[in-house]
């Protein structure tokens, strides 16, 4: 594989974990805000999504170029 093809799938692949990180952050954040939950799960889903939010940062900063925006 050239080195470009190599550098475009990673790049691919950043694209679609990102995507995959931001819908299980949305559903984290919908089940966040539901009432009836302990203060206990709460915090533990708010980890959670803190988490996968660290994990979105950290593959923007990876690969800058793969999330610009026109």
């Amino acid at each position: 594989m050239a080195p470009q093809d190599r550098l475009g799938a990673d790049v691919e692949q950043a694209r679609y974990f990102a995507a995959e990180l931001e819908r299980w952050a949305d559903k984290l954040e919908a089940e966040v805000s539901q009432a009836g939950q302990t203060a206990r799960l709460i915090a533990a889903k708010q980890y959670e999504l803190d988490d996968v939010h660290r994990q979105l940062k950290a593959l923007r900063n990876s690969f800058p170029g793969a999330f610009v925006t026109s």
